[in-house]
């Protein structure tokens, strides 16, 4: 696994854990489900998730996580689910003429 710096630390193998990145990611999060969504799409994808049984019920029982980053964490392992769906669909290439298609369906509310 390759190490990335995120806030002058090191994660990975040789750094932090992938864990301790997603405490500091909740908390940086915390009142924004967009981009809580984005941190998690980052080790959720339609292949299955980089975290461990023990890693995802570690991060579940933190105290830096809200009420809403538990549910949705959650909801994010089941198989099938909604938030699940989306949080895979946020990894899909868009193109700039669909794009353009979902800006003009919506321009004027």
């Amino acid at each position: 696994m390759d190490s990335i710096i995120y806030n002058n630390n090191v994660i990975g193998d040789s750094g932090m854990e992938w864990i301790d990145y997603m405490i500091i990611a909740a908390q940086h999060s915390k009142g924004n489900a967009g981009h809580w969504f984005r941190y998690l799409r980052k080790y959720i994808d339609k292949y299955g998730s980089l975290f461990s049984e023990n890693e995802v019920r570690i991060l579940f029982q933190n105290p830096a996580l809200t009420p809403f980053q538990r549910v949705s964490l959650k909801a994010a392992f089941l198989e099938g689910s909604p938030t699940r769906l989306y949080i895979q669909n946020l990894n899909k290439k868009r193109t700039v003429s669909k794009i353009h298609m979902v800006r003009e369906k919506y321009e004027g509310y």
